[in-house]
């Protein structure tokens, strides 16, 4: 009898151990969350609850305040005690979203908050005041389908009736704009197991149908409320009492007609019957309290334990799940909530790990054999592939199984797996062909045997490859530089390229594709177009340059035919040179790269898919291309790909239309028909910058009075010359590969790209009014019509506004008239002063030069006679010239402008006075005011200022006959004051009234001037004048 040692104890201990964790790891399968924590925003890392609103914000309940996430960033809200409209506490259990799009908060200690997005205010209802509520630590909120709030409390159940107050005033609060009612139910007065005190635990439902449910600890009540403001309770259903034991979570199936619940189990209740529950699944742990959600496609998620446990619904088939991240488990056993978004993601809370998140749509490209590198596949059955390691994988439908430890493959392991196998191959009865050097060996997968069959009887240098074998069964394959065709037993015959033996390298053939008569021969010097009936290469494409019909790249990995119309196109992978189509008929190429939207440029493999498309495996994921369109989807690890690497020959197509690709970790598999494009997303706006500062839309100055996502219109000064929009789309699934175009419509002429930026920044526009408009797209696909738009109005300037420029028009008008009639005033003086000096010239001048000419001649004609005396007329002639030049002495003073200030003009009026009254022997005295120095007279009243001065002057020289004459000058008043005073005979003036030519030429010239003329004489006592006239 054998009696193991200890060490035999212990090898069988790490054994049983080894087991069991594989066979854990069988039964799990692993799924990659997205792990969203504090590090990304979240305030904190516990969180109780998880909700999307209608616009698409996801908003998270935590321990340190209320958080609303984009995609990109939180916003978080924080209770401040220095504002009343804050959130009234940090700590929150519950967020709710109405059917009037009414957010609610629920506090741990603090009540219960609505909270206004469009003006970021919080209102507060507590247990004390007029619109009080049953509990301040407040739990569950769900709304009837007459829009009541049913909200659950630590004492029981509130029912909040809100109605809107008719004609309230529009900028009017929530609480003046609606009448709000309060039912409260006691926990303790209508719950059979409850005691006065007793907190409720458990949940609220209202179904599709209308019905409330409630459920406290182990039992399920139907909540009936009557129109009168009545209620009653009806008991549905108790479950068997264990310690610890209620319903943590309700839930309907509308599809199934059904109600579920979460407790020790997850029970379904057909038919809306509680009274016939039907157990999907019992934890394994016992312990109630697991969180669930149903998601998409009537999918139950539950977590358990360190796993996640889903089940179909309809059908009741089930899988287990574990993070692929093992770090990730911790979280996901401290799942406190779960939530499916409108995509189908998977968000599930955690009690201070943060959320992590699930996108169900990847598991459409399954992944198997992670952490291999694989670079052959051929399906050798129906569902069964092999690939360049020889394990045979069986693809199944809704779960992946790789089938390992077949005798067979083992053997081929064995015997290939240290060579460097280079191309699988199968033939027609599904036999497994690998070249191995000189030898070619077949595997039969039914039968399991083996045959080696020599090409060459002795050793060459160089490796079969690659390896194929057309629809007859016939062998082609390249070596080196030559091309061979070969039939079993050992038909072996050789085809040469038409090219230089300088041009071959060791893997110069790539790809053989088999299309009806002809061959196709991808090599790394171009392609190559071999007949097999003639036996003989045809055609030879190669890259030109210059040439945009040629082919794009030499190097060639894969070869393909058209999917709509194989008898005229072919595509050709290239490495580095992207897609191309040849036309087989025309030998011209169409290039398609990355710059047509193209992922990568190395095109490794090459599968028609069912679904229409050309599928390409590259150096950035997968491609699937649409012909008909010209479009191209892009698909990298995000989507659920193995990685973003894929590798050459590690592709094939399964009998019933899976497509097949192998990379640097693993193997993906999908059908084709059940990759949909993603529908374009939905966008909103998340911030708002002046001068890349945010707007805060409680400042009394700000543009903005609302939440930018709900402004349809935003007016900005003409100085606020630099703003930002911030946006995003309200999808995330794949966030990363979300891109935006966006335009100002009166400004922009085009879409501004804007790949995968969330935001657009405006500079300096002119006044006016602007619509901006964003669109958001998935990278590669189309753009759709679903858009976000504000209007933009740009205030004008007062110096910019219409009125401003008809003023500045009139007023330019205006100056431009007066120039015109100053320039014809001046015009029209010169004239006039031209005129008078020529009739002054005239009168005063021609006059005298007329008696000179008299007195000229007579002495010319008396000049011989004796007794002629010449010199009285002498004497005439002298005193006429002597008046000639005085008066053009005045002429020429009165037209110079510098004599127009007054300094000059008193200086002319002492040179007459002294001349003129000083030689008959008067006594002059002049009294003139400083204050006219700075004063000035135009040349108009200047002139005829002077000559009334100067008559007055005469007259006293000619009549006067008295020895003093007093002149003063003086400023009064803005007046100025002549006085001219002499102490002669004096005269009547009524009987010089009618006969005085120099009175009246004074008076004339006084009216002229525009100034009051007064004469004070009498007969012997001398005589006064007066001359007033305003300074201006």
């Amino acid at each position: 009898m054998f009696f193991p040692n200890r060490w035999h104890i212990y090898y069988l201990f790490y054994l049983l151990l080894t087991y069991a964790a594989g066979i854990r790891a069988q039964d799990a399968t692993p799924l990659h969350f997205r792990s969203i924590t504090i590090n990304d925003g979240l305030s904190q890392g516990y969180v109780s609850c998880i909700m999307q609103d209608k616009q698409g914000f996801m908003w998270f309940a935590t321990g340190d305040g209320l958080n609303k996430y984009d995609g990109y960033t939180f916003t978080v809200y924080h209770h401040n005690p220095d504002d009343p409209t804050s959130i009234a506490s940090d700590d929150l259990t519950y967020v709710f979203e109405d059917s009037q799009q009414r957010l609610w908060i629920a506090t741990r200690n603090n009540g219960l908050d609505y909270f206004d997005r469009k003006t970021n205010t919080f209102h507060h209802f507590r247990s004390s005041g007029e619109h009080g509520i049953l509990s301040d630590k407040v739990g569950e909120i769900s709304e009837s389908n007459t829009g009541a709030l049913w909200i659950g409390t630590y004492l029981g159940v509130d029912r909040m009736e809100i109605l809107p107050v008719q004609h309230a005033s529009r900028n009017s609060d929530f609480l003046s704009e609606n009448t709000i009612t309060f039912t409260h139910i006691r926990a303790d007065k209508n719950f059979d197991e409850k005691k006065p005190g007793d907190p409720v635990r458990g949940s609220f439902l209202t179904d599709s149908r209308g019905h409330t449910y409630v459920a406290t600890a182990n039992r399920i009540y139907e909540l009936v409320f009557n129109t009168d403001n009545t209620y009653r309770f009806v008991k549905k259903t108790v479950l068997p009492a264990r310690h610890n034991n209620f319903i943590s979570v309700l839930m309907e199936d509308a599809a199934s007609h059904s109600l579920l619940m979460n407790s020790e189990s997850a029970v379904m209740f057909p038919n809306y019957d509680v009274n016939r529950p039907h157990t999907l699944y019992e934890y394994k742990d016992h312990v109630a309290g697991h969180v669930a959600v149903i998601a998409k496609n009537q999918m139950l998620w539950m977590a358990e334990n360190h796993g996640i446990k889903r089940i179909h619904i309809p059908d009741n088939t089930q899988g287990y799940y574990e993070p692929a991240d093992s770090s990730q488990t911790d979280a996901l056993r401290t799942a406190t909530c779960m939530f499916s978004d409108r995509q189908g993601l998977l968000w599930i809370g955690t009690g201070g790990y943060g959320i992590l998140k699930y996108d169900p749509e990847k598991e459409r490209f399954h992944h198997i054999l992670p952490n291999t590198r694989q670079y052959q596949l051929v399906e050798l059955q129906p569902g069964i592939i092999v690939t360049n390691n020889f394990e045979k994988i069986t693809l199944q439908e809704n779960k992946s199984a790789m089938e390992q430890g077949n005798c067979a493959i083992t053997s081929l392991q064995r015997k290939f797996l240290n060579h460097h196998v280079l191309r699988l191959t199968k033939d027609t009865a599904n036999t497994l062909w690998i070249p191995d050097g000189r030898n070619i060996t077949s595997y039969n997968l039914l039968t399991q045997e083996e045959h080696t069959y020599k090409v060459w009887k002795q050793a060459q240098s160089g490796q079969i490859f690659p390896l194929y074998i057309d629809r007859h069964n016939t062998f082609w394959f390249g070596r080196k530089q030559q091309f061979f065709h070969l039939t079993l037993p050992g038909n072996l015959s050789t085809i040469n390229y038409p090219l230089k033996q300088s041009d071959f390298e060791e893997d110069f053939l790539q790809a053989i594709y088999e299309d009806g008569d002809t061959l196709w021969l991808g090599t790394i010097h171009g392609l190559f177009r071999y007949s097999i009936s003639r036996n003989s290469i045809e055609k030879y494409y190669y890259f030109q340059p210059n040439d945009s019909t040629s082919l794009s790249n030499n190097f060639i990995y894969c070869i393909c035919n058209d999917v709509s119309d194989p008898h005229r196109y072919l595509w050709i992978g290239t490495k580095g040179g992207g897609l191309n189509r040849l036309d087989k008929s025309a030998g011209k190429f169409v290039r398609y790269s990355t710059k047509n939207g193209l992922a990568n440029n190395v095109i490794y493999g090459m599968l028609p898919g069912d679904d229409g498309n050309l599928w390409l495996s590259t150096n950035k994921g997968l491609t699937a291309f649409n012909n008909s369109t010209s479009q191209f989807r892009n698909y990298d690890a995000d989507d659920g790909l193995q990685s973003n690497e894929f590798n050459r020959y590690a592709y094939c197509k399964t009998s019933n239309g899976w497509l097949v690709f192998g990379g640097m970790n693993g193997i993906n598999y999908f059908d084709p028909k059940e990759i949909k494009p993603l529908e374009p997303p939905d966008i909103s706006f998340t911030d708002f910058r002046l001068f890349n500062k945010p707007v805060n839309i409680k400042a009394p100055d700000a543009p903005l009075n609302t939440n930018i996502n709900y402004a349809a219109e935003l007016r900005l000064k003409y100085k606020q010359n630099v703003i930002t929009f911030q946006f995003a789309a309200m999808d995330y699934r794949r966030e990363g590969n979300i891109v935006y175009r966006y335009k100002m419509n009166g400004f922009d002429k085009d879409w501004i790209y804007a790949s995968t930026a969330h935001e657009a920044t405006y500079t300096n526009l002119d006044p006016g009014k602007y619509d901006f408009i964003v669109q958001a797209s998935f990278e590669g696909s189309l753009w759709s019509n679903k858009k976000k738009s504000i209007s933009v109005i740009i205030l004008t300037p007062w110096y910019k506004a219409w009125w401003f420029y008809l003023l500045v028009t009139t007023i330019t008008c205006t100056v431009i008239y007066a120039m015109y009639r100053y320039r014809l005033y001046q015009l029209k003086r010169l004239e006039k002063l031209r005129n008078r000096i020529a009739r002054d010239l005239h009168d005063e001048v021609g006059s005298s030069i007329s008696t000179i000419a008299i007195y000229s001649k007579i002495m010319q004609e008396q000049v011989n006679s004796v007794d002629f005396d010449n010199e009285p007329l002498i004497h005439k002639i002298n005193d006429f010239a002597t008046e000639i030049m005085a008066s053009m002495n005045d002429i020429v003073w009165n037209i110079n402008t510098k004599n127009d200030a007054f300094d000059r003009i008193i200086i002319r009026m002492r040179e007459q006075a002294s001349q003129l009254l000083e030689a008959k022997g008067y006594t002059v005295q002049f009294d003139f005011d400083e204050a006219l120095g700075r004063m000035k007279l135009n040349m108009e009243r200047r002139r005829e200022f002077y000559l009334l001065y100067k008559e007055a002057i005469n007259n006293i020289a000619k009549y006067a006959d008295g020895e003093n004459v007093w002149i003063s000058l003086l400023v009064q008043n803005g007046f100025i004051l002549l006085s001219i005073k002499d102490d002669g005979r004096g005269f009547d003036k009524e009987k010089l009234r009618n006969t005085g030519n120099g009175l009246a030429n004074m008076q004339h010239r006084a009216e002229t001037l525009r100034s009051d003329l007064s004469l004070d004489t009498t007969p012997g006592c001398g005589t006064t004048v007066t001359l007033k006239f305003h300074a201006g």
